[in-house]
């Protein structure tokens, strides 16, 4: 991941980004009514971490000059 800010530059606090008894669903898609966090689409996805029962726990990185938080999508390989 990234050690400075992209937009200003400012060093990146690590940390995590956290939900409650559902994943955090990414999705190009405007719905108001939807009443699932799971992807369903094509082009949905949940966050790294993420558990239907637990919530998701992220790894994720935080700038506190200018708001940005920072997530990988894809989880790293090991080598």
């Amino acid at each position: 991941m990234f050690n400075c800010c992209p937009r200003c530059g400012e060093a990146l606090k690590p940390g995590f980004l956290r939900s409650g008894q559902r994943s955090v669903l990414w999705t190009p898609f405007d719905e108001e009514d939807r009443f699932t966090c799971l992807p369903g689409r094509e082009g949905e996805f949940s966050l790294p971490g993420a558990n239907l029962w637990r919530g998701a726990k992220c790894p994720a990185q935080y700038c506190g000059n200018c708001g940005l938080i920072l997530i990988e999508t894809k989880e790293e390989e090991s080598t």
